[in-house]
């Protein structure tokens, strides 16, 4: 048990090191990633979105909506603990860890782009004062918000730990 807890505490060092080493470069990948999905509201379609430091500014094309800006790097942490989880297992280094950790990897990767569209969807419908009044409804309002809530307590976390007892499941053997 005890060297368990101590290779947790050596995967949230060395997933904070990678998360801070790489979040600048993974945030430009994740607005391009997640610009598209922002074409689905026809609200929010006329936007860019620009990865700056540990944020992402959404750049509207056009004089119709304000600018907004993002907390990337509070939509991104999660990965820091995928990798603690997994170098928490008995055998962190075997290729049945890592694969299980590279499938963890990927399925929360490519959820990330989904909370900045809901992210992006929540702060127009919530932040931009007299624009939100007019272009989102109370009740509509309120499903983004707390769409977000859920994502951000719940959702984020909920994938990792679901992920990483689905795939690592076959690591608690060795």
């Amino acid at each position: 048990m005890l060297w368990r807890v101590v290779r947790l505490l050596a995967g949230l060092v060395i997933g904070l090191t990678l998360w801070m080493s790489f979040g600048n470069a993974w945030n430009r990948g994740l607005a391009a990633v997640a610009a598209p999905l922002l074409k689905l509201d026809r609200r929010i379609a006329d936007t860019d979105l620009v990865a700056v430091g540990h944020t992402i500014v959404v750049q509207p094309t056009s004089d119709k909506l304000p600018m907004a800006t993002l907390p990337a790097s509070e939509l991104t942490y999660n990965v820091i603990l995928v990798v603690a989880l997994f170098a928490s297992n008995r055998k962190p280094l075997s290729d049945r860890n890592m694969k299980a950790f590279a499938v963890t990897l990927v399925i929360v990767l490519l959820l990330q782009p989904i909370g900045v569209f809901i992210a992006t969807e929540s702060t127009y419908a919530n932040q931009q004062r007299a624009w939100s009044e007019l272009h989102y409804g109370n009740a509509e309002s309120w499903v983004w918000l707390h769409l977000e809530l859920f994502y951000r307590l719940i959702g984020m976390f909920g994938v990792v730990f679901g992920a990483w007892w689905v795939t690592a499941d076959t690591t608690r053997s060795q």
